[in-house]
């Protein structure tokens, strides 16, 4: 692959990485928007009761609670609307940590406190600072992390130094503050790596199917021991004159090439439901119906067939100096779909006479002057013969009958 094009796919993963990132993050975001609006009417409710019972902290001190429900209710609905800006992951918890310090400081400022209140009070505080703290593992950036980490010790330690604690509890509890940290934090990596997991997924599907892929992560000693017999159609085409033309050119500039010209072709397998078993060069083997199941393949691989002679065309008419002709050739009949290998290297691939009578009708579209020799067993498939001529009966290596042969007209 020439550098441009890497690099290209390079950002292009780079960006799918980040853009899942995002989206999780603000999907988490809005998950602990909902869970904070729930949680402040009940918040509110407490308020009141408080407020309305002897010796109760007064009115203003209260008054903090109802602008944080606002607040929480406006920020998810906003939210829900799609609305989203990068210093939410900081500003959030940062609001979240400063109502929670004015309304504990409350506490501790207007009552005298016996020592299991204190310690209530500052249980509070405790769970209050994992709280901020683990909010920060669920927007999936460091920043957001540090933030939240930071928050939460400085919510902990306002209080703690305000108690009857040893210096030495109070360090000793800030190390396991700074512990949730640490678990956020690998919550974080976790994700981030199930993101990555998932883009490298979609990012096999350029070379497998998706059912296969399914299969591989459901079952994958089955996918790599157990053969399967299938009927399906296999499609091999090969481009004319390639290797004259490749001559006088540099290795990049022909690889580039071969890149849109097989590049074009592939995409045109794929539209029609097909596989691109491998590349061989200048030539590529296409197989319909397998490892998917697919009731018309030999239907879809021919109108493949004719989607690729217009594509050549377009690229002949596109790239100056450019001629490229293409020859195809297409059959049906039994295959077997597995892997063939062993140790570290094993690849993925169809075998059978089928593929070996698919080349051979490749081959002898030069010898007949067509450019798509399509088998009689592909027509009995099809059930059809519109648009298609017959070429006639040809002896082909291997088989003891001769085979009709038909292409394609136009």
């Amino acid at each position: 692959m020439p550098t441009d094009q890497a690099a290209a796919v390079r950002d292009e993963l780079a960006a799918s990485i980040e853009s899942t990132l995002v989206r999780e993050a603000q999907h988490n975001e809005r998950l602990i928007a909902a869970v904070r609006a729930s949680l402040m009417p009940a918040l509110c409710i407490v308020e009141v009761i408080f407020a309305l019972s002897p010796g109760g902290i007064d009115w203003p001190w209260r008054v903090p609670t109802f602008f944080m429900l606002l607040w929480s209710v406006g920020l998810l609905q906003a939210l829900r609307t799609g609305w989203f800006h990068r210093s939410l992951p900081v500003i959030v918890p940062a609001i979240d940590a400063t109502y929670v310090l004015i309304r504990i400081q409350s506490t501790y400022s207007f009552h005298s406190l016996e020592v299991l209140q204190d310690s209530m009070e500052l249980a509070s505080a405790v769970v209050a600072a994992c709280i901020v703290v683990l909010t920060g593992a669920f927007r999936l950036r460091r920043t957001s992390l540090i933030a939240t980490t930071a928050l939460g010790l400085f919510l902990y330690l306002w209080f703690a130094l305000q108690s009857d604690l040893f210096f030495g509890q109070v360090i000793t509890q800030a190390v396991l503050l700074l512990g949730v940290g640490g678990m956020a934090y690998g919550l974080t990596q976790q994700v981030r790596r199930a993101v990555r997991s998932e883009v490298a997924r979609q990012t096999l599907t350029r070379f497998l199917p998706a059912s296969m892929i399914d299969e591989m992560h459901e079952d994958p000693l089955a996918l790599l021991t157990k053969a399967r017999s299938v009927r399906a159609t296999v499609l091999i085409s090969d481009i004319r004159g390639f290797t004259a033309w490749a001559e006088d050119k540099e290795p990049m500039q022909v690889l580039g090439f071969l890149n849109v010209i097989q590049g074009a072709l592939a995409d045109i397998v794929r539209e029609h439901h097909g596989t691109v078993d491998k590349f061989m060069g200048d030539g590529m083997l296409a197989v319909f119906g397998a490892p998917e199941d697919l009731d018309d393949h030999a239907n879809q691989a021919v109108l493949a067939a004719k989607q690729m002679r217009i594509a050549a065309q377009r690229i002949n008419d596109s790239t100056e100096g450019a001629d490229v002709r293409i020859g195809i050739g297409i059959h049906s009949g039994e295959l077997v779909v597995g892997c063939l290998g062993s140790g570290v290297r094993m690849e993925f691939t169809v075998l059978g006479d089928t593929v070996n009578t698919a080349s051979r009708l490749e081959s002898m579209t030069k010898s007949q002057g067509v450019d798509v020799l399509i088998s009689t067993d592909s027509i009995d498939e099809i059930g059809a013969n519109e648009g298609l001529s017959k070429v006639g009966e040809v002896d082909i290596r291997g088989r003891k009958e001769p085979m009709v042969v038909w292409t394609l007209t136009g």
